[in-house]
Protein backbone atom coordinates (compact mmCIF):
# COMPACT_ATOMS: atom_id res chain seq x y z
CA UNK A 1 0.00 0.00 0.00
CA UNK A 2 1.35 3.50 -0.69
CA UNK A 3 1.98 5.49 2.40
CA UNK A 4 -0.48 7.27 4.11
CA UNK A 5 -1.91 10.72 2.48
CA UNK A 6 -2.57 11.91 6.08
CA UNK A 7 -0.64 10.52 9.71
CA UNK A 8 -3.65 8.84 11.03
CA UNK A 9 -3.27 8.69 15.11
CA UNK A 10 -3.47 5.41 16.84
CA UNK A 11 -6.48 6.76 18.83
CA UNK A 12 -8.06 7.06 15.42
CA UNK A 13 -7.68 3.87 14.42
CA UNK A 14 -8.59 1.98 17.59
CA UNK A 15 -11.94 4.40 17.63
CA UNK A 16 -12.76 3.97 14.15
CA UNK A 17 -12.30 0.12 14.67
CA UNK A 18 -15.40 -0.60 17.32
CA UNK A 19 -18.78 -2.53 15.24
CA UNK A 20 -22.03 -0.97 16.93
CA UNK A 21 -21.93 -3.16 19.47
CA UNK A 22 -18.97 -1.41 20.56
CA UNK A 23 -16.29 -4.17 20.70
CA UNK A 24 -13.09 -4.83 17.95
CA UNK A 25 -10.89 -7.23 17.53
CA UNK A 26 -7.72 -6.53 18.32
CA UNK A 27 -6.22 -8.46 14.74
CA UNK A 28 -7.88 -6.34 12.75
CA UNK A 29 -6.79 -2.97 15.14
CA UNK A 30 -3.58 -3.99 14.14
CA UNK A 31 -3.70 -4.85 10.50
CA UNK A 32 -5.11 -1.71 9.66
CA UNK A 33 -2.43 0.69 11.85
CA UNK A 34 0.14 -1.46 9.39
CA UNK A 35 -1.61 -0.35 6.62
CA UNK A 36 -1.46 3.16 7.48
CA UNK A 37 2.06 2.85 8.89
CA UNK A 38 1.19 2.51 12.55
CA UNK A 39 3.67 0.20 14.22
CA UNK A 40 1.88 -2.76 16.98
CA UNK A 41 3.61 -0.93 19.80
CA UNK A 42 2.12 2.51 19.39
CA UNK A 43 -1.10 0.82 19.00
CA UNK A 44 -0.73 -1.02 22.14
CA UNK A 45 0.95 1.81 24.20
CA UNK A 46 -2.60 3.93 23.13
CA UNK A 47 -4.89 1.16 24.07
CA UNK A 48 -2.95 0.92 27.62
CA UNK A 49 -3.54 4.66 27.76
CA UNK A 50 -7.14 4.08 26.68
CA UNK A 51 -7.67 1.67 29.31
CA UNK A 52 -6.27 3.69 32.33
CA UNK A 53 -8.52 6.67 31.15
CA UNK A 54 -11.56 4.65 31.49
CA UNK A 55 -12.23 4.39 27.21
CA UNK A 56 -12.06 0.61 26.68
CA UNK A 57 -11.58 -2.66 28.52
CA UNK A 58 -9.32 -4.94 26.54
CA UNK A 59 -10.45 -9.31 26.58
CA UNK A 60 -7.92 -11.78 25.90
CA UNK A 61 -3.99 -10.74 24.99
CA UNK A 62 -2.45 -10.20 21.62
CA UNK A 63 -4.15 -10.57 18.45
CA UNK A 64 -6.57 -12.97 19.91
CA UNK A 65 -7.57 -10.51 22.05
CA UNK A 66 -10.78 -8.06 21.53
CA UNK A 67 -11.61 -4.88 23.31
CA UNK A 68 -14.60 -3.19 24.16
CA UNK A 69 -16.01 0.39 24.66
CA UNK A 70 -17.09 1.67 28.33
CA UNK A 71 -20.61 3.15 28.85
CA UNK A 72 -18.84 6.51 28.98
CA UNK A 73 -16.40 6.45 25.76
CA UNK A 74 -19.92 4.95 23.95
CA UNK A 75 -21.69 8.41 25.38
CA UNK A 76 -18.45 10.59 24.24
CA UNK A 77 -18.70 8.73 20.86
CA UNK A 78 -22.39 9.42 20.62
CA UNK A 79 -21.98 12.93 21.10
CA UNK A 80 -19.13 13.73 18.86
CA UNK A 81 -21.53 11.60 15.95
CA UNK A 82 -24.41 14.18 16.65
CA UNK A 83 -21.70 17.14 16.08
CA UNK A 84 -21.17 15.39 12.51
CA UNK A 85 -24.70 15.27 12.00
CA UNK A 86 -25.27 18.32 12.95
CA UNK A 87 -22.51 19.81 10.50
CA UNK A 88 -23.95 17.50 7.07
CA UNK A 89 -27.54 18.69 8.49
CA UNK A 90 -26.64 22.34 8.59
CA UNK A 91 -24.56 22.54 4.64
CA UNK A 92 -28.66 20.52 3.51
CA UNK A 93 -30.08 23.37 4.89
CA UNK A 94 -31.65 21.17 7.60
CA UNK A 95 -30.78 24.08 10.40
CA UNK A 96 -30.94 27.07 8.99
CA UNK A 97 -30.04 30.34 10.99
CA UNK A 98 -33.36 32.65 13.03
CA UNK A 99 -30.41 35.52 13.30
CA UNK A 100 -30.51 34.88 17.17
CA UNK A 101 -26.94 35.13 19.04
CA UNK A 102 -26.93 32.97 22.39
CA UNK A 103 -24.73 34.49 25.22
CA UNK A 104 -23.37 31.89 27.53
CA UNK A 105 -22.05 33.70 30.87
CA UNK A 106 -20.19 32.67 33.82
CA UNK A 107 -17.80 33.97 36.97
CA UNK A 108 -16.49 31.24 38.55
CA UNK A 109 -13.47 31.90 41.29
CA UNK A 110 -10.44 30.22 41.73
CA UNK A 111 -11.42 27.25 44.48
CA UNK A 112 -13.73 26.22 42.05
CA UNK A 113 -10.90 26.52 38.93
CA UNK A 114 -11.72 22.92 37.16
CA UNK A 115 -15.52 23.77 36.90
CA UNK A 116 -14.87 27.04 35.38
CA UNK A 117 -12.37 25.15 33.21
CA UNK A 118 -15.03 22.09 32.31
CA UNK A 119 -17.20 25.29 31.04
CA UNK A 120 -14.57 26.77 29.33
CA UNK A 121 -13.31 23.87 27.57
CA UNK A 122 -17.27 22.39 26.80
CA UNK A 123 -18.00 25.99 24.96
CA UNK A 124 -15.08 25.99 23.33
CA UNK A 125 -15.58 22.37 21.71
CA UNK A 126 -18.67 23.45 21.16
CA UNK A 127 -17.54 26.19 18.58
CA UNK A 128 -18.39 29.52 21.02
CA UNK A 129 -16.24 32.33 21.05
CA UNK A 130 -15.38 34.53 24.23
CA UNK A 131 -16.49 37.95 23.19
CA UNK A 132 -14.85 39.02 26.73
CA UNK A 133 -13.49 37.79 30.01
CA UNK A 134 -16.12 34.43 30.75
CA UNK A 135 -18.60 35.56 28.09
CA UNK A 136 -19.31 32.99 24.97
CA UNK A 137 -21.25 33.79 21.96
CA UNK A 138 -22.60 31.52 19.48
CA UNK A 139 -24.95 31.71 16.79
CA UNK A 140 -26.56 28.25 18.23
CA UNK A 141 -28.74 27.24 20.59
CA UNK A 142 -26.51 24.82 23.00
CA UNK A 143 -28.21 23.63 26.31
CA UNK A 144 -28.93 20.23 25.38
CA UNK A 145 -25.16 19.92 24.14
CA UNK A 146 -23.80 21.48 27.72
CA UNK A 147 -26.16 19.00 29.17
CA UNK A 148 -24.53 16.30 27.59
CA UNK A 149 -20.68 17.89 28.74
CA UNK A 150 -21.33 19.16 31.96
CA UNK A 151 -22.58 18.27 34.79
CA UNK A 152 -25.61 19.42 35.54
CA UNK A 153 -24.61 20.60 38.91
CA UNK A 154 -22.22 22.78 37.21
CA UNK A 155 -24.46 24.36 35.16
CA UNK A 156 -27.18 25.13 37.49
CA UNK A 157 -24.75 27.03 39.32
CA UNK A 158 -22.47 29.17 37.48
CA UNK A 159 -23.66 29.51 34.11
CA UNK A 160 -26.00 32.21 32.72
CA UNK A 161 -27.68 32.32 29.35
CA UNK A 162 -29.20 34.80 27.48
CA UNK A 163 -30.02 35.49 24.16
CA UNK A 164 -29.69 38.46 21.47
CA UNK A 165 -30.93 40.00 17.86
CA UNK A 166 -28.61 42.89 18.37
CA UNK A 167 -25.05 42.15 18.79
CA UNK A 168 -22.02 44.17 18.17
CA UNK A 169 -18.55 44.17 18.88
CA UNK A 170 -15.40 46.28 18.77
CA UNK A 171 -15.02 46.58 15.03
CA UNK A 172 -17.92 44.53 13.91
CA UNK A 173 -22.02 45.32 14.29
CA UNK A 174 -23.05 43.10 11.12
CA UNK A 175 -23.37 39.35 11.94
CA UNK A 176 -21.21 38.22 8.99
CA UNK A 177 -18.43 41.19 10.65
CA UNK A 178 -19.29 39.80 13.39
CA UNK A 179 -18.84 36.10 12.26
CA UNK A 180 -15.11 37.18 10.93
CA UNK A 181 -14.26 38.99 13.92
CA UNK A 182 -15.34 36.18 16.36
CA UNK A 183 -14.38 32.97 14.05
CA UNK A 184 -11.66 34.04 11.72
CA UNK A 185 -12.12 32.26 8.07
CA UNK A 186 -8.21 31.82 7.66
CA UNK A 187 -8.20 29.25 10.87
CA UNK A 188 -11.10 27.34 9.53
CA UNK A 189 -9.96 27.16 6.04
CA UNK A 190 -6.76 26.04 7.23
CA UNK A 191 -7.93 23.39 9.26
CA UNK A 192 -9.71 21.49 5.93
CA UNK A 193 -6.12 21.44 4.38
CA UNK A 194 -5.50 17.37 5.53
CA UNK A 195 -8.84 16.80 4.37
CA UNK A 196 -8.53 18.07 0.94
CA UNK A 197 -5.22 16.56 0.45
CA UNK A 198 -6.84 13.11 1.32
CA UNK A 199 -9.39 13.71 -1.34
CA UNK A 200 -7.66 15.30 -4.15
CA UNK A 201 -5.91 11.40 -4.52
CA UNK A 202 -8.52 9.18 -5.45
CA UNK A 203 -8.22 5.58 -3.36
CA UNK A 204 -6.35 2.72 -4.72
CA UNK A 205 -8.33 -0.03 -6.59
CA UNK A 206 -8.69 -2.58 -6.42
CA UNK A 207 -9.14 -1.94 -2.46
CA UNK A 208 -9.67 -5.42 0.13
CA UNK A 209 -10.92 -4.37 3.23
CA UNK A 210 -7.58 -3.27 5.28
CA UNK A 211 -7.35 -0.79 2.25
CA UNK A 212 -10.59 0.26 2.81
CA UNK A 213 -10.71 0.66 6.09
CA UNK A 214 -7.67 2.18 6.24
CA UNK A 215 -8.74 4.87 2.96
CA UNK A 216 -11.85 5.75 5.19
CA UNK A 217 -9.81 6.32 8.29
CA UNK A 218 -7.71 9.17 6.90
CA UNK A 219 -11.28 10.55 5.66
CA UNK A 220 -12.16 10.34 9.14
CA UNK A 221 -8.69 11.62 10.54
CA UNK A 222 -9.24 14.56 7.99
CA UNK A 223 -12.65 15.50 8.73
CA UNK A 224 -12.20 14.99 12.96
CA UNK A 225 -9.24 17.69 12.48
CA UNK A 226 -11.30 20.07 10.50
CA UNK A 227 -14.38 19.65 12.31
CA UNK A 228 -12.00 20.23 16.08
CA UNK A 229 -11.06 23.97 14.55
CA UNK A 230 -14.48 24.13 12.25
CA UNK A 231 -17.12 26.37 14.43
CA UNK A 232 -19.94 25.06 12.01
CA UNK A 233 -21.33 28.57 11.62
CA UNK A 234 -24.62 28.72 10.36
CA UNK A 235 -24.34 29.12 6.31
CA UNK A 236 -25.71 32.64 6.66
CA UNK A 237 -21.99 33.75 7.99
CA UNK A 238 -20.03 32.40 5.78
CA UNK A 239 -19.65 33.21 2.01
CA UNK A 240 -22.19 31.07 -0.85
CA UNK A 241 -19.01 29.36 -2.09
CA UNK A 242 -17.33 28.26 1.40
CA UNK A 243 -15.04 25.99 0.60
CA UNK A 244 -15.43 23.55 4.14
CA UNK A 245 -18.99 23.00 2.62
CA UNK A 246 -17.68 21.81 -0.14
CA UNK A 247 -14.78 19.68 1.01
CA UNK A 248 -17.92 17.69 3.66
CA UNK A 249 -19.95 17.17 0.41
CA UNK A 250 -16.73 15.33 -1.64
CA UNK A 251 -16.29 13.91 2.15
CA UNK A 252 -19.58 12.42 2.34
CA UNK A 253 -19.86 10.90 -1.54
CA UNK A 254 -16.77 8.68 -1.28
CA UNK A 255 -17.59 7.55 2.31
CA UNK A 256 -21.16 6.50 0.88
CA UNK A 257 -19.00 4.88 -2.35
CA UNK A 258 -16.66 3.17 0.51
CA UNK A 259 -19.63 2.10 2.47
CA UNK A 260 -21.41 0.65 -0.54
CA UNK A 261 -18.53 -0.77 -1.00
CA UNK A 262 -17.78 -2.28 2.19
CA UNK A 263 -20.56 -2.09 3.96
CA UNK A 264 -19.93 -4.72 7.07
CA UNK A 265 -16.86 -3.36 7.70
CA UNK A 266 -16.56 -2.32 11.65
CA UNK A 267 -15.58 1.86 10.59
CA UNK A 268 -19.22 2.26 8.75
CA UNK A 269 -21.40 1.03 11.98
Amino acid sequence: MNPPLISVSARTLIEGSFDAAGAAQLAAVYDVGLALGIPEQTVRLTLRRMQSAGELTQVGRGRAGRIELTPDARARSRRDGALVAFAFAQDAGAAPWDGVWHLYAFSVPEPSRAERDALRAALTWLGAAPVVAGMYVSPHELSEELAGAVAPSILDRWLVRGTTADLAIPGASTPRQIAEALWPAEATLAAYAPLAKVLAVPAASPLDGVAATARALQLSEGLDRALAVDPLLPGELRPASWEPRRLRDAFAAEWAALQRGWPALPVFS
